[in-house]
């Protein structure tokens, strides 16, 4: 292959090998507090607004109802969360922590802190606030090519 051009890779595809890595990592970190990845996100979200009702929580996560109930289960399953039917709407259920959860919310966000400090190890303060606000940038460019929803790219997801 000697005197073969290699191709630069696109920053999509630097992007999605960072964010599969920092996936990896951040899954091994959960593993072991007994979590799978998109559990932490649900246990986090939670913690802020204990007795979010289900709808609520999948927009904020912009993700689909279905992905929440099974998420939720899971969570009610493991002890972590339980689901209370609304008092003024019978169709609504609101997830709130138990206090197992609420002693494992800390440790799940110092997992993602870890990953994050591994992740930028050696970059300056100033590289390290570029970056985000340059991440923060690509996300809104790209959720303004589509008219779905957007992630909370101040809230850090």
């Amino acid at each position: 292959m000697a005197g073969k051009k290699q191709r630069k890779r696109s920053v999509t595809t630097h992007l999605g090998v960072a964010a599969r890595v920092a996936r990896t990592a951040l899954a091994g970190r959960l593993a072991t507090l007994d979590l799978y990845p998109g559990q932490d996100t649900v246990l986090l979200a939670i913690s802020e607004e204990d007795g979010v009702s289900l709808r609520e929580l999948a927009e904020r996560l912009s993700v689909r109802p279905p992905t929440i109930t099974k998420t939720v289960t899971r969570l009610i399953a493991q002890g972590l969360v339980e689901k209370r039917g609304s008092e003024r709407d019978g169709r609504q259920s609101h997830a709130h922590l138990t206090d197992r959860g609420t002693a494992i919310v800390d440790a799940v966000g110092a997992a993602r802190k870890a990953v994050d400090r591994d992740a930028l190890a050696g970059f300056s303060s100033r590289e390290r606030k570029t970056l985000r606000k340059l991440l923060g940038r690509m996300a809104q460019n790209l959720a303004d090519t589509r008219a779905g929803p957007t992630m909370d790219i101040a809230a850090g997801d």
